[in-house]
């Protein structure tokens, strides 16, 4: 899943050998101000890209936070053309 937010731009992968386990990939600078930078490790070197393991419930706490940092005052003008439910049947 990939995630763009005030915070920064983000990536999360659920691990293949733990499913409970997730990787959050991002910039160094994007990754320390959300996580402890000792836990922060290089993928990347040519992309600058970094890494952190975390549980689900970390990555949780993390989505929380990005969601309560959206400004929502720059949605004046959001307007949805068609409702995205129309042709969905509900049980």
């Amino acid at each position: 899943m990939k995630i763009s937010s005030p915070i920064g731009d983000f990536k999360i992968i659920q691990t293949i050998k733990n499913r409970d386990e997730l990787l959050i990939l991002g910039s160094w600078q994007n990754l320390v101000k959300a996580f402890d930078s000792s836990r922060t490790f290089l993928v990347n070197r040519n992309d600058s890209l970094f890494g952190i393991y975390v549980c689900k419930q970390e990555c949780a706490e993390f989505m929380n936070k990005i969601i309560q940092d959206i400004d929502y005052h720059e949605w004046e003008d959001f307007k949805i053309e068609k409702p995205i439910y129309q042709n969905q049947f509900q049980a």
